[in-house]
């Protein structure tokens, strides 16, 4: 068959979703007894390993990035990754270019996993969500012990090895509130990769759970981040939903698929095999086939492929005539209540797109007009300070002096914190 494939990505889980640590709001590490009840050990053969690389390299003959996840996939061993590299140079075509990153919770990363991670170039994502006492709200270990010290030192250990990374943050309940804090703690301690990522989680009667983030917490927090960023950081830090705006504003198009007019071509394999639609949508109605059955070229092209993209190309009502439709194209179908193809459902975030957009829009147009022609824009004037706010509640202090404790809750002083370059 000669008919051109379109580009598509894979997201690959050599574990399932089988981890090391218990996170309140993961969806992911119930598939395991979810999807494969009878399975007793979660990890990719041999086998699968070589057909997905032999077949994901042949559907991409340009550019081939292999994204590896969980669960956690550091779980599948340095062994795993070292064969994994063996294939691809062994199965690779001359110019081709070949890529990998791993997604990881960064409890188990040493000295050996940051010889292979740098040697061999891959891109690291690291999930924190900010300072420990945020951090470990959410992300505990098994024991219900907090991790936040563990994947600080492995950042550490990246930063010094010269492995390329950034920082994932998930947005929830407990982080949402403190967006200034956050940012700052990242930015003033070298990080220029960072991502800001909504949670959204349901209960059994379809509601958001408690640690789900607002579409107003995600609104704020965004502004906030905004603000700081265009005040001191444009050209020094990355944060990637404020990168896909300046996306759409110089090239048109979105370069995140959540925001993109049309999704379904980032697909997630799992351990045995098996092909789903989506990372978001790994139940068994949206199983396309298994690579060991039927060639990856064949499963992308299946019809259910085109049905997982009508929950994104039909839009609700609400977006067809939103004057944001360009920047947020109803935004990711896991987003929308309620999840399917109903011409009333909204997505959660709505109202904090639109309180983003509102008022962020005529700085980015301007810094995207600077960047257009090759330049950075000279700093936005930032505004007044707020006044730091210990937790969630009304009540808050005054900006802190520069030898008081941070109120981030990092046991330094404010100047050597949060209060650095400012």
């Amino acid at each position: 068959m000669n008919e051109v494939i379109r580009p598509f990505n894979i997201m690959a889980k050599p574990v399932c979703g089988v981890c090391n640590l218990d996170c309140a709001y993961c969806y992911y590490t119930s598939k395991p007894r979810e999807l494969y009840p009878d399975t007793d050990e979660f990890k990719m053969s041999d086998e699968v390993l070589e057909s997905y690389t032999q077949q994901y390299l042949t559907a991409q003959p340009t550019h081939c990035e292999f994204g590896w996840q969980g669960g956690e996939p550091t779980l599948a061993g340095l062994d795993f990754y070292r064969k994994a590299l063996d294939l691809q140079r062994q199965y690779a075509t001359e110019g081709q270019v070949v890529t990998n990153a791993l997604q990881t919770n960064g409890t188990l990363i040493d000295e050996a996993w940051c010889e292979l991670l740098a040697a061999n170039r891959f891109l690291v994502g690291i999930s924190i969500d900010g300072p420990a006492q945020w951090h470990d709200a959410f992300r505990r270990d098994r024991e219900g012990k907090g991790t936040f010290h563990r994947v600080w030192k492995s950042l550490e250990l990246m930063q010094a090895a010269g492995v390329e990374f950034n920082v994932l943050v998930t947005l929830n309940s407990a982080n949402a509130p403190h967006a200034g804090d956050i940012y700052r703690y990242f930015a003033n301690r070298g990080v220029r990769y960072l991502q800001f990522i909504p949670i959204l989680e349901r209960t059994p009667d379809g509601e958001p759970a408690e640690f789900s983030c607002t579409g107003e917490q995600f609104g704020r927090f965004m502004l906030d981040v905004f603000e700081i960023w265009a005040s001191r950081d444009v050209g020094r830090v990355s944060e990637r939903f404020i990168d896909n705006c300046i996306h759409q504003l110089l090239f048109g198009k979105a370069s995140m698929c959540c925001y993109a007019q049309s999704c379904a071509n980032a697909h997630v394999l799992e351990f045995n095999g098996d092909l789903y639609a989506c990372d978001h949508f790994v139940f068994k109605q949206w199983k396309v086939g298994n690579i060991m059955d039927r060639t990856l070229e064949d499963l992308v092209r299946d019809e259910l492929i085109d049905q997982f993209a009508a929950l994104k190309t039909e839009l609700p009502s609400a977006c067809r005539d939103c004057k944001y439709l360009e920047f947020c194209n109803g935004g990711c179908p896991k987003h929308h209540r309620p999840i399917g193809t109903d011409p009333d459902r909204v997505n959660h975030f709505c109202d904090g797109y639109k309180m983003f957009f509102k008022r962020a829009l005529p700085e980015l147009r301007r810094i995207a007009d600077y960047l257009a022609r090759d330049q950075l824009p000279p700093p936005k004037v930032p505004p007044a300070q707020p006044e730091f706010a210990l937790d969630a509640k009304p009540a808050s202090r005054n900006r802190p002096k520069r030898n008081d404790p941070c109120p981030c809750g990092s046991g330094r002083k404010f100047k050597n914190c949060c209060g650095r370059g400012n």
